[in-house]
């Protein structure tokens, strides 16, 4: 299987199960196949496969983020789909820049193509990719651990090979224009417990994935109540029962992330600095509420 291929594959994987879907999990050497159960729980429920959630300010489908992405399908003179961060079209469309790039005769033009795949990699795919990754692992079941698992395979494979071809020993890709627009986490003392318990669910600014599974966990390891409905307001509800105990078990989280984050400095480049940055940040901020006692429960959550 070609690396075209084999990205074509693992955007498949990440789709709605069908009856054709297991030849694929073979064709990539996975023995366990999903069922739909299982892709529910993982990429409906948890952790969604779109970038924009993972790279917009809001934390959610859509936005800037997502616009952002529209616009570079458009400025490959493609029409984009009705999904364009989600990661399948995005894998997709990285397969056929990687044909692209080797089918091509013309020096000048293969050249073109390979920045345009490497645009696409470092801007829209390893900027969000190894940190949600991460959380696949923690999650997922077996099956999609392996895919998760050749994924990431895969785009160390890829950085790498920029990396070579650029003469350096390692990723060296500008910032990604997401992250560099990223804003902090909100402060509550300055803008509010509301704008700080939505940026505590926003992954670029605060550089932590909390799912509902987390919450949940949280929820039962320090005995507290976890209320049904939007993560927003179970975040909030568990901060209205046991503020210094929740900020607390966050900022170890925020640490423990901070840590991950770095570790991927070989295929983020710049980008594993920036998510272990906003980590380390959202704990130092957690440390202090945690201290001070500020108020972070915004009023409308009871």
């Amino acid at each position: 299987m070609s690396t075209a291929d084999a990205f074509r594959a693992l955007g498949v994987l990440c789709e709605p199960p069908e009856d054709g879907h297991a030849r694929v999990w073979e064709a990539l050497g996975l023995q366990d196949v999903p069922d739909a159960a299982e892709f529910t729980d993982l990429f409906v429920l948890h952790l969604y496969p779109y970038a924009s959630v993972y790279l917009g300010a809001e934390g959610m489908l859509g936005g800037e983020a997502r616009d952002r992405i529209a616009g570079f399908w458009r400025a490959l003179r493609l029409a984009p789909p009705g999904e364009p961060d989600h990661l399948a079209a995005l894998l997709g469309l990285y397969a056929s820049l990687l044909d692209r790039e080797a089918e091509e005769r013309d020096a000048a033009r293969r050249l073109l193509w390979r920045q345009a795949r490497a645009a696409l990699l470092h801007e829209h795919l390893v900027s969000w990719l190894p940190p949600y990754l991460d959380r696949v692992a923690a999650l997922a079941p077996p099956a999609y651990r392996a895919w998760g698992g050749l994924l990431r395979a895969a785009l160390a494979e890829e950085t790498a090979r920029d990396a070579a071809l650029a003469g350096s020993a390692s990723a060296s890709a500008p910032m990604s224009a997401h992250l560099r627009a990223a804003p902090a986490l909100p402060d509550p003392r300055r803008d509010g417990s509301q704008a700080f318990v939505t940026g505590l669910l926003a992954p670029v600014r605060c550089g932590m994935i909390l799912t509902r599974a987390d919450l949940a966990r949280a929820a039962r390891d320090l005995g507290l109540g976890l209320r049904v409905g939007e993560r927003k307001f179970a975040l909030a509800a568990l901060l209205s029962q046991a503020p210094e105990a929740v900020l607390g078990r966050l900022a170890a989280e925020a640490r423990v992330c901070a840590a991950s984050h770095a570790a991927h400095a070989a295929v983020m480049g710049e980008a594993a600095r920036f998510w272990a940055d906003r980590a380390a940040a959202a704990a130092r901020l957690l440390d202090e509420l945690r201290a001070s006692a500020v108020e972070v429960v915004p009023a409308a959550s009871g």
